[in-house]
């Protein structure tokens, strides 16, 4: 497969590493938004036994405040490549904020769970369009030579934010009720809201498009049930009111009938999603890897602090501060890599990536009870560095080599692989720990010890999907065509 691009207009010279008047703020509001937005999901974990026992619900109904979150997220962000060429982006960016500023003010003012449930389903909504617009908005904006260091910004806001959420999390709470969480995003989404409704001018070319009903019902069917099938999967399947594998299937099912109609539609320009982009190698090659890395990516963020609370001893709090540098050094290295990224392409970068995340989680899988924690943050660091040397280089090759035409949906399927990704990671590295650690338990272990050794497992099988991604790596192009020069904006 080759990678395809629209013919458009190009700029020579030292023009084409100038951003046009206005992009520099309108950027740095995309990157603050999701920020913002990818910090609110991540809140709500820490303060779930709070919530519990405030509104008196049960650990099983308190997590649908973060299930719920996903499901909702996996349901809309197929339907931002639609909306996102039907309108303007300034218009769809207005929407998604005022969605996530509403539902954050239902979520401050809630009398009770089903109430709070549903704010935080409006809020998903919001920040699932959001985030993939953000990333084709600074695609648009931005020189092809300058698509990794911008991109880098965005890259470093979304995955800041997980590694900060428990501690900034752990803070308000302790000090304040789960409202304050709500309450103290509130004024950056409204300030975020009214800057961006001013500042954001993307060249977009609006078209008349009409919504597929039927692509609408089953990507929603589709997805909602494949992210519930395995968020079922993950905990165990135990309070699950459909059976993990019966929700898993059906939603295959969906997707695969979902695709075949989106086939069908883009030969007149009409799909909901369009799959034109996996056309392009770069960008196939790019989705599969993220596929890969991003499942053990979110696998092991979310199990490690578990393993930390329950086998090493520590507190919320100090669970929270020990993956905190993670998100130092997401900054640092992300924007290391943006700017190499420009220079000699996604492939070395990827290769590398994919070397130390991979060796790093082998190593993780090796350390066990009694582990000094400095050793054991030492190898959560190495972890971090690897999948920061991925991060950028899948979305700046896979995006950076598709027409403008096909970005919004390129966008789209980034986004909406990552929450399945992070929807299957959490599923594998939970179902592996906990078989495993049944057997230890079985053996006489206490649970610490026996949670511990499971996790070793889970770890492991973490590294064999890296490795999975490595050689991936060796089939992305060296460089990335380049799908356009943004144009003057409007």
């Amino acid at each position: 497969m080759a990678d395809i691009a629209m013919p458009t207009a190009t700029i020579t010279g030292s023009a084409d590493q100038k951003l046009a008047p206005g992009s520099a703020v309108a950027i740095a509001v995309l990157v603050a938004s999701t920020f913002t937005v990818i910090l609110n999901e991540m809140l709500m974990a820490v303060a779930l036994p709070r919530v519990m026992t405030d509104l008196n619900v049960t650990a099983s109904t308190a997590q649908w405040l973060t299930t719920g979150y996903m499901l909702t997220m996996a349901v809309v962000i197929p339907t931002t490549g639609f909306l996102t060429e039907s309108l303007r982006m300034r218009t769809v960016y207005t929407l998604a904020l005022s969605l996530f500023v509403l539902g954050t003010v239902v979520a401050v003012a809630a009398p009770d769970f089903s109430v709070l449930l549903i704010g935080r389903i409006i809020q998903a909504i919001g920040t699932a369009i959001v985030t993939p617009l953000a990333f084709t908005a600074v695609t648009a904006l931005v020189p092809q030579s300058r698509t990794g260091r911008m991109l880098a910004l965005l890259t470093i806001s979304t995955s800041i934010a997980p590694s900060i959420g428990p501690v900034v999390a752990g803070a308000i709470l302790s000090v304040g009720s789960w409202r304050w969480l709500f309450i103290t995003i509130l004024p950056i989404a409204a300030i975020a809201l009214i800057v961006g409704n001013m500042m954001i001018r993307v060249p977009s070319t609006p078209r008349l498009a009409k919504l597929d009903i039927l692509s609408v019902a089953l990507s929603a069917a589709g997805f909602a049930s494949l992210v519930y099938g395995l968020a079922s999967l993950g905990e165990g399947g135990g309070h699950a009111v459909v059976s993990p594998w019966t929700a898993l299937g059906i939603g295959a099912i969906l997707i695969a009938v979902f695709v075949a109609r989106q086939l069908h539609l883009q030969k007149t320009d009409r799909a909901q999603l369009d799959m034109r982009p996996f056309l392009s190698r770069t960008f196939s090659a790019s989705a599969l890897l993220a596929v890969l890395f991003m499942t053990a990516a979110f696998g092991t963020s979310t199990l490690l602090p578990v393993v930390l609370q329950t086998s090493y001893g520590l507190n919320t709090l100090q669970a929270g501060l020990f993956m905190a540098p993670g998100g130092i050094t997401i900054a640092i290295v992300s924007t290391i890599v943006g700017r190499y990224y420009d220079r000699i392409g996604p492939r070395p970068l990827m290769i590398t990536g994919a070397m130390i995340d991979a060796a790093a989680l082998w190593f993780l899988s090796t350390l066990g009870l009694g582990t000094p924690i400095w050793l054991l943050l030492t190898t959560y660091v190495a972890i971090i560095v690897g999948q920061a040397f991925m991060w950028t280089p899948v979305y700046a090759a896979s995006l950076g080599a598709l027409d403008k035409h096909l970005l919004p949906h390129g966008s789209a399927i980034i986004n909406t692989i990552q929450q399945l990704a992070g929807a299957a990671g959490i599923a594998i590295m939970f179902s592996v720990s906990a078989i495993a650690s049944a057997s230890y338990l079985a053996g006489g272990e206490a649970s610490g010890a026996a949670l511990a050794h499971g996790a070793q497992q889970a770890f492991f099988v973490g590294s064999l999907f890296v490795g999975a991604a490595l050689v991936v790596a060796l089939f992305v192009p060296r460089k990335v065509a380049s799908g356009g020069t943004p144009v003057a904006m409007h």
